[in-house]
């Protein structure tokens, strides 16, 4: 088989994020066959069926590997996803204008944006997302299915358990954890570790009564 045979990808999702998605993918060198939907639209040709229909898809037009194109508005989603069509998982996508250490690790499914910097000795987990400029220096550890948004900061050693959201221009403070399925509202300045399922915002960033994910 064929390099490029090895790098057609489907992407799963068709909104903002999926389309940013492919964007990285095809700047990374890998061929996007197009996209699945909840409900495809005959108007639109590069949706090439449904969500649930992609193993027929894959074998149709010859996919290598899947990406979840979800983005921030569907985490939950996300991780159901990847664990439905975790053997058909594309590998790690990296955009050519990130820095990544060469000591970095990055898991399936996972999709680092441009500009994004990862220091040594950081371990990304699957089907991760991290975009554009987000920094996350050195020994750093981010889960499973967790979102880093744009221009956020996460100093040496920090921990992003599976399924937390980083919002964009938030910054970490070195040795925290960030616990599952936490949320760090956009610009807030953690200094302390966030339990998880609770949602931190402000500088410095608190838990706000009745906020939750």
């Amino acid at each position: 088989m064929s390099r490029a045979r090895r790098r057609r990808v489907l992407v799963l999702g068709a909104g903002g994020h999926a389309r940013a998605v492919a964007e990285v993918a095809r700047a990374a060198g890998f061929t996007v066959a197009g996209f699945t939907d909840l409900a495809p639209d005959p108007s639109r040709p590069h949706v090439l069926g449904r969500d649930d229909d992609v193993p027929r898809l894959v074998r149709r037009h010859r996919i290598d590997g899947v990406l979840v194109g979800l983005g921030n508005s569907a985490l939950a989603r996300r991780a159901e996803m990847f664990h439905a069509f975790r053997t058909l998982m594309a590998p790690p996508v990296v955009h050519p204008r990130a820095i990544v250490a060469r000591s970095a690790s990055l898991e399936a499914g996972a999709v680092v944006f441009p500009n994004v910097v990862l220091g040594a000795g950081v371990a990304v987990g699957v089907n991760a997302v991290l975009y554009s400029g987000a920094i996350v220096e050195h020994d750093s550890r981010i889960g499973a299915h967790v979102y880093i948004s744009p221009g956020a900061v996460l100093s040496g050693g920090v921990t992003v358990e599976d399924g937390a959201f980083v919002g964009a221009g938030a910054v970490v403070i070195p040795g925290l954890r960030i616990g599952a399925a936490a949320v760090v509202a956009a610009g807030a300045v953690v200094v302390d570790d966030v339990a998880g399922g609770t949602t931190v915002l402000g500088v410095p960033a608190r838990a706000r009564v009745g906020v939750s994910r």
